[in-house]
């Protein structure tokens, strides 16, 4: 019997949809954005934070880290002997394996070198994962034994791009890090495990590594079914307990933690904006569901009479309700119906743009199970939801005032109170969603007013590591790169040739520092620099002025000449209003707790302010100190031109392999492509927020925009008497704008207030702004104040324009 009246009201509410099909088509594509924007980011935080690793039993999969509570640290790597002690010992896991991150310089003759993330994996780790290669065979435990010769596995992207996918590459023998390995396996397309990994080498026991207290490996289990990851994390910990015992001097308070590896992964700032996006799309979902809550709440008050007259036959109050319900369900699902196919086409957009930002190899935007219970689930609580209030407003007529009355004002002050706080839950939404996204807009326009000062297009730019054991001492790393300087420099097309420690804007070292004839302070005490290392020319190359002495030379860097140059704000903070040339201070370097103080530096010049961690509001300050005596091994190389620095790839690559043919580059692009780059969040992100705040801006305009309107065509009567009265067209304006600007008035102060608030959230994602940037909240308020006034503005000048007499002849 129920299913039968279920199915009569299906059918009647597919039949009152088609009657209606411009208010249906409404409803369906408001939902359709709310519905649509919900399931595309749930695909992406369900990617990113919840799918099970693509592997065999892959929702068992975790990684394993060591911590030092006591010391203040969570994530530690672990030791190789601490590696083979767990594994041993621990009864949680199927498997445990190790890997420790590297980069691999791949060359072979007749073929330029290539640098390439690799992990350093123990013998059971490919067998771990269950997948197969595609060619050849993976690394096995005979591969790790002393005296095994060196093998190589590479990934899908190393045999397309580099070897062209030749069936033959197996068996073939290479180079990687000076080393000769033969390759024997080739993996599957979209493999890269544990990150984005192309080469998997051996990890081959070696006397430094039976050290416990050097801990660089990332350790790999797979827990036996029904250990949870609490119990398994207290199953390490009990051994853990045994080697703190045993060996005191390495593993006093050292402990271990299992995490997912999402959580291992894609915690920190990943983990915080796409939880934030989940949150916006809520909100975007709760404006449409207002909105269309408002629109089926205006309908139904049109519908009283046929509502009052189904009561008078015999309805019950729940049969009324439940039909208007299912008439909101199905209009959910229509909705919910397009939504999907516009996720297919979110989802497919956001893959796309991070493709080349470091994403995970093991991350797959798709949609699973998971999703679609999600978009089941938000699709029937939409219609729920919406339709909830309208239902339960309509059913409760009094049916002696609604049959006198057509049905045409019942209840229509109550719908109104109500019309209006959905409309001012409408604008708090928004403007929180308006905050998020204008924060983030600045902080793009930062960044690239950043990159606008610079000549980014006019340099090329490559990273330069030297293998240690080829440059192993200050003078080998010297003599290359000033040779190396010197063949750029005179390469055709460029005019100047650097060499710095990091890119503009990619950062530097961190050091204490202490200036001459000032007390010693405590570590927790001293202030904190930037450091960069970086050759004679660095400052002409990238136009930093130099305010005051000059640039460096040859000698500086020798013993007896320890120099440095410093910003115009680090000159500031540290001598006010004295001339810093000459002044003198150290550095300090090594751990927390055992540091040791540098040599005296001698200012030699001031430069212009430089960004280099231009994130930061108030970054530490920035000094510069001469790359000799060629301590670093790696340095980034910047050339200079006068036109486009693109050609100068192919010169950079030839000379480096002229000088060293097994000598690898890394990330060879111009300057603008570093520095888009570093900001991909910012254009990615921020993109993604402004258009789910003007999605929200858009409806909660047009929701103002028809409680107003239909407001005031309940009032046409009254509102031809006040003017038969003697009313004039500009207090009928000022009379209908007056409901819809206070209820836009208090959207706003709520929505400031809660924006105030929930943008503290954003504080680690943002790029030099402050969470509650005036300008930005400013500019909010102004946009939202327009738009509201604009669609309170349009109802009132049509009821300014009412003639009269037809006006009071209206029922």
């Amino acid at each position: 019997m129920v299913n039968t009246a279920m199915t009569r009201d299906f059918y009647f509410a597919l039949r009152m949809i088609r009657s209606y099909p411009w208010f249906s088509a409404a409803v369906v594509a408001t939902l359709a954005m709310g519905i649509g924007v919900n399931t595309t980011v749930f695909t992406l935080v369900n990617a990113v934070m919840f799918k099970p690793l693509p592997f065999r039993d892959g929702d068992r999969i975790v990684a394993l880290r060591g911590n030092n509570l006591s010391q203040g640290q969570e994530s530690l790597g672990i030791s190789y002997s601490d590696y083979l002690d767990y594994k041993k010992q621990s009864t949680a896991f199927e498997f445990l394996e190790a890997n420790r991150p590297d980069q691999g310089a791949l060359s072979e003759r007749g073929n330029p070198p290539e640098m390439h993330n690799m992990g350093r994996v123990t013998g059971g780790f490919f067998e771990m994962l269950g997948t197969q290669p595609v060619l050849g065979r993976t690394l096995r435990a005979a591969d790790a034994e002393a005296g095994a010769e060196p093998v190589v596995v590479i990934s899908d992207v190393v045999w397309r791009d580099r070897y062209g996918r030749a069936k033959d590459v197996v068996g073939r023998t290479v180079r990687v890090n000076d080393q000769q390995a033969v390759i024997v396996g080739v993996m599957p397309e979209h493999f890269g495990f544990p990150n984005v990994t192309n080469l998997w080498m051996a990890l081959t026991p070696t006397p430094e590594m039976t050290d416990r207290g050097r801990r660089s490996l990332l350790m790999i289990g797979v827990r036996k079914p029904g250990v949870s990851i609490a119990q398994a994390s207290a199953d390490l910990n009990v051994v853990a307990k045994r080697l703190e015992a045993a060996y005191p001097d390495t593993n006093k308070g050292v402990g271990a933690r299992v995490l997912t590896f999402h959580e291992f992964q894609n915690g920190g700032q990943i983990r915080t904006v796409f939880f934030l996006m989940l949150g916006a799309v809520g909100f975007v979902l709760l404006i449409a569901c207002a909105n269309v809550a408002n629109m089926m709440l205006s309908r139904s008050l049109g519908r009283t009479r046929e509502l009052s007259i189904r009561s008078a036959m015999g309805a019950s109050r729940w049969r009324i309700v439940r039909q208007l319900l299912i008439e909101s369900v199905v209009l959910s699902f229509l909705g919910g119906a397009i939504g999907l196919a516009m996720a297919r086409y979110g989802v497919l957009a956001f893959d796309n743009a991070v493709a080349n930002v470091g994403k995970p190899s093991w991350i797959e935007f798709t949609m699973n199970y998971q999703v679609f219970v999600y978009f089941a689930a938000i699709c029937l609580l939409s219609g729920l939801v919406f339709g909830l209030i309208p239902g339960l407003r309509a059913s409760r007529v009094d049916l002696n005032d609604a049959l006198k009355e057509g049905g045409r004002t019942a209840g229509s002050t109550r719908g109104g109170m109500l019309s209006g706080a959905l409309v001012v839950f409408q604008f708090t939404l928004a403007v929180v969603l308006l905050a998020g996204a204008g924060l983030f807009l600045r902080g793009f326009f930062a960044q690239r007013a950043f990159g606008a000062g610079l000549p980014a297009d006019h340099v090329m730019t490559a990273q330069v590591q030297l293998p240690e054991k080829r440059y192993a001492d200050n003078d080998a790393r010297l003599r290359f790169f000033e040779q190396f300087l010197g063949r750029l420099g005179n390469a055709v097309g460029v005019t100047r040739a650097a060499l710095v420690s990091n890119l503009p804007g990619g950062g530097g070292r961190g050091p204490a520092f202490q200036l001459e004839g000032e007390a010693d302070k405590t570590p927790a005490q001293r202030p904190h620099a930037i450091l960069l290392t970086a050759s004679p020319g660095y400052f002409p190359v990238i136009d930093l002025p130099m305010l005051a002495g000059r640039d460096f030379n040859e000698r500086d860097g020798s013993v007896g000449n320890e120099a440095a140059i410093v910003t115009k704000d680090f000159a500031q903070r540290s001598w006010p209003d004295q001339s810093p040339l000459g002044k003198r201070f150290r550095t300090y370097r090594g751990p927390a707790g055992k540091e040791t103080a540098g040599s005296w530096l001698t200012v030699v010049g001031v430069t212009a302010d430089l960004a280099q961690r231009p994130s930061e509001l108030r970054a530490d300050p920035l000094l510069f100190i001469p790359y000799r005596p060629g301590t670093d091994e790696q340095m980034s190389v910047m050339l200079r031109t006068s036109g486009d620095a693109a050609p100068l790839a192919g010169a950079l690559r030839n000379i480096t392999q002229q000088m060293d043919p097994d000598l690898a580059l890394d990330d060879v692009r111009t300057l603008t492509a570093a520095l888009d780059q570093q900001g991909w969040y910012l254009r990615v992100f921020g993109s993604i927020f402004s258009v789910f705040a003007l999605v929200a801006l858009g409806m909660a305009s047009v929701g103002i925009y028809a409680v107003v309107a239909q407001a005031t065509g309940r009032r046409t009567k009254e509102i031809g008497l006040r003017m038969a009265l003697g009313a004039t067209p500009h207090s009928i304006s000022r009379l209908v704008l007056g409901r819809g600007m206070l209820q836009l008035a208090i959207g706003l102060t709520l929505g400031l207030a809660a924006a105030f608030g929930a943008t503290r959230l954003m504080t680690s994602l943002l790029y030099r702004v402050s969470p509650t940037d005036p300008v930005v909240f400013v500019s909010v308020a102004l946009l939202l104040t327009g738009v509201g006034l604009l669609a309170c503005w349009l109802p009132a000048r049509r009821a300014a324009a009412l003639d009269p007499v037809k006006a009071l002849r209206q029922e």
